[in-house]
């Protein structure tokens, strides 16, 4: 495989891992909307003390015995934030990897 091959090898990974963190992280985005707006459509009709947030979606209610109901777990959150962050990083690269491709000169073409 030529070095140029290689590189776009490289560089197809990135992109794949792009699109992989991508799909995890919208994936985890509809479970939480599904979570928050189907599942526990009705907790704020029989809860006192209802907890919302927009990203990620939740609604949780904490109940007088310190028991919480409906909120997303911290895997959960950690696995929805770390997907986007990495995503953003790897985007970030991949970027950086075809803006550094593009300004190099390349060899003389026949």
């Amino acid at each position: 495989m030529t070095n140029s091959g290689m590189n776009d090898a490289q560089l197809n990974r990135l992109w794949g891992a792009v699109c992989a963190f991508a799909g995890v992280f919208f994936l985890l985005w509809a479970m939480s909307w599904v979570n928050a707006s189907v599942l526990h459509e009705d907790l704020q009709n029989f809860c006192g003390d209802l907890h919302t947030a927009r990203f990620p979606f939740e609604k949780s209610c904490t109940r007088e015995d310190g028991t919480v109901e409906g909120a997303n777990s911290l895997l959960f959150e950690g696995l929805f934030f770390g997907s986007m962050a990495a995503g953003a990083v790897c985007l970030a690269v991949a970027c950086g990897v075809e803006l550094n491709r593009h300004r190099r000169p390349g060899p003389p073409r026949a």
